[in-house]
């Protein structure tokens, strides 16, 4: 019981997911504000492809908006 208690919090998978989304959030602002991709990567500290798969999935989810619009 005692070793559960001194789990570091940043080695728990919530904690590992929330960093993830909240780095994605960050890239996803920063290509907005017109920042290569390469740019945005080091920035936040994810791999080129990363950023650029969630280039792909913003695109999308922009047309879908357009289209229920």
């Amino acid at each position: 019981m005692e070793f559960m208690l001194l789990l570091n919090i940043e080695e728990t998978r919530i904690y590992k997911d929330l960093e993830r989304q909240t780095k994605l959030k960050a890239a996803a602002r920063f290509l907005s504000m017109g920042y290569s991709i390469s740019e945005v990567a080091k920035a936040v500290d994810l791999f080129v492809e990363e950023v650029a798969t969630e280039v792909v999935n913003s695109q999308t989810h922009t047309e879908q908006d357009d289209r229920t619009k």
